[in-house]
């Protein structure tokens, strides 16, 4: 795939981690997401390169919440780190 096809399908996950943000935590559609994003990244890079690392790895440790109100806020924070690699992949 070419930089310009890559950066315009990183874009498009970017654009959908808003949409992601107005679902429950619980969602299937995280884990679909997820999954396309590192299916882009590994065919551009490789699955053990370091983009796909960064991005894999971006959340650290997860941390182990038993209300709803900390696995929605952990749900969050995951996405934030979601974003921020990916807008460190796309510059």
């Amino acid at each position: 795939m070419d930089k310009a096809k890559q950066v315009e399908l990183l874009k498009q996950a970017l654009d959908e981690i808003s949409h992601l943000r107005a679902l429950h935590f619980r969602n299937g559609e995280f884990t679909v997401w997820k999954n396309k994003v590192c299916q882009i990244l590994e065919s551009d890079y490789g699955k053990e390169s370091t983009e796909c690392r960064r991005f894999v790895n971006a959340p650290g440790k997860a941390f182990i919440v038993r209300t709803e109100t900390g696995q929605t806020q952990e749900y969050y924070r995951c996405l934030e780190c979601y974003e921020e690699a990916l807008k460190s992949l796309i510059n």
